[in-house]
């Protein structure tokens, strides 16, 4: 017999705002997500609508809690044809210039690296996630993204966010304010793989994406087109291998 609990609500529960993104001025979107880590989202999903790319020409970057806004300054504008996106992209499958028509990512961009990661390392990196997700681990609903890299079996960065698109971004985004190439490194999510999160990837130049749980046949094949290695059900010993296989060794 199934145990429940009655539980009142609480103060604590897991917070969800609209955040709006500006781009020099302009409006871009707003994201439903978790009110905090609000600077690397917005860098994170810049960088992932390819709306900027230098980072030596970043001004600057200003986030406001209280109004849950962030605004960034760059010597990189809006490109001619790329209509500001101010809607609002849902926390749980948000959908981006990625997958709209005239969308500038294609095959002739694969990812070229030729790191390689062990399949414990990948285990052990998962593990480490669900243990280093603070705020999964206190009961709220959020999904968590970590950062490795190949020949090493711990986390290099940890960002945490009700949206899956969201924790990858604010992961990314801080890895492009660090000034770390992503090129030898792996993404690794707590939440499935849909066809945008393997775009992102590519668009952040990172070789391999990993789940603990699945991934969608038309991530799959987008994945394999653009040179992604993608990798799930990563959980109880075991990992399945989708895409680019030879990624992946052991």
């Amino acid at each position: 017999m199934a145990r429940v609990e009655i539980c009142p609500p609480r103060p604590a529960e897991t917070a969800e705002r609209p955040i709006r993104i500006f781009l020099n001025g302009a409006p871009v979107a707003v994201s439903q997500g978790s009110p905090y880590g609000l600077r690397e989202l917005a860098v994170g999903y810049l960088l992932s609508e390819g709306l900027i790319a230098d980072r030596d020409r970043l001004v600057e970057v200003r986030e406001d809690l209280g109004r849950a806004e962030v605004r960034v300054a760059s010597g990189e504008g809006v490109g001619e044809g790329y209509r500001p996106l101010h809607r609002v992209t849902s926390a749980g499958c948000a959908r981006s210039a990625l997958l709209s028509e005239g969308g500038r990512i294609g095959p002739e961009a694969r990812i070229g690296s030729e790191a390689v990661f062990d399949a414990d390392d990948v285990l052990a990196c998962m593990e480490e996630l669900c243990e280093r997700s603070p705020r999964r681990n206190t009961g709220e609903c959020v999904h968590g993204c970590g950062l490795a890299a190949a020949g090493e079996g711990r986390l290099l960065l940890v960002r945490e966010d009700i949206g899956r698109h969201n924790a990858m971004d604010k992961l990314v985004g801080q890895a492009w304010l660090d000034r770390m190439s992503l090129s030898d490194k792996a993404l690794l999510i707590t939440g499935r793989i849909s066809c945008e999160m393997a775009l992102k990837a590519h668009r952040a130049g990172c070789p391999v994406l990993a789940s603990r749980k699945s991934a969608t046949d038309e991530a799959v094949r987008r994945a394999e087109e653009l040179g992604v290695t993608l990798v799930s059900h990563c959980r109880d010993g075991g990992l399945r291998v989708l895409s680019r296989p030879e990624r992946i060794c052991g």
